[in-house]
Parts: C-alpha cells; structure tokens; sequence
C-alpha cells in the first residue's frame, strides 16, 4: 500500500558557477533572471533584478550585517554595473528556482562560494568597499 502522506519531493535548487571577469556577461545574467555574486575582497555583492530594478545586496563574508542599494533599471546605471567587474576578484553566476525567497539564495551561494574558494585554496583577501567604487562612477548620486 502507498504512503499518501508522503510529502512530494522538493525540486528547488540553486546553480553556482564561476562566470569571469566579464561585465557584459555578469549583466546579460543578471537580466536573464539570474543572481550574480561579485566577490570582491572578504565582500560579495549579489546583484539581481526585482520590480523594474537593479537590487544590490553587499555581505562581509561569515557577518549577519549587509547593506543594500536599488538602482533603476537604465542604461546608466546597467553601466555602472557592469563595470563592477574592474573591481571583482571573481564572479558567480547564480540560477535558481524562482520560487526561492531570495536571502535564502543568497545564504545558500554564500556558503558555496565559501566553500569552493576554500577548496582551491584562495580564502577571501583584504576588505574592499563596493561603495567606494561605485561612488567613483560616472553616475555617483544616480542610487535610490
């Protein structure tokens, strides 16, 4: 006789993969639907759009605290972005079921990322500060 209170198998999951330093790449995944993690440092970035937005979610690797801008979604501030890849020691694209709360997803790469770099050996170096790189831009004051 079958179990009919067996709950259904869970099919969610979450992608990790390493994506290059390429700024054209991390936003043409970004606007697929996907999440990019810029690692920067003992920081990552994710970066993802939501309601007609670029949302930026800055994390210290291990830290409960992060910080979090929104951008419009332009062509200026699509730049900005992308350029984010000069200061990037390393970029992960993210694919995930869209069904996912998205702090989940990015706890969930966080520790992934964390656990590759330590695999390979290359723990997160010096603490950089995405702010202060996207505050050089050309578009400093264009943030929500």
């Amino acid at each position: 006789m079958e179990d009919t209170n067996k709950r259904p198998e869970r099919e969610e999951k979450i992608e990790i993969g390493p994506l290059g330093k390429d700024g054209e790449k991390m936003m043409k995944s970004v606007e697929a639907g996907n999440m990019v993690a810029v690692l920067s440092g003992t920081e990552i970035m994710y970066c993802f759009e939501y309601r007609n937005k670029y949302q930026c979610f800055i994390h210290p690797i291990g830290e409960e605290e992060g910080r979090y801008r929104s951008w419009d979604k332009n062509a200026k501030n699509r730049a900005m972005l992308k350029n984010l890849d000069s200061t990037a020691d390393q970029l992960f694209e993210i694919k995930y079921d869209k069904k996912l709360n998205y702090m989940g997803v990015m706890v969930t790469a966080e520790r992934g990322i964390y656990n590759f770099l330590c695999t390979i050996g290359q723990k997160p170096g010096e603490d950089v500060d995405f702010m202060d790189a996207i505050e050089e831009s050309p578009t400093k004051g264009q943030a929500n």
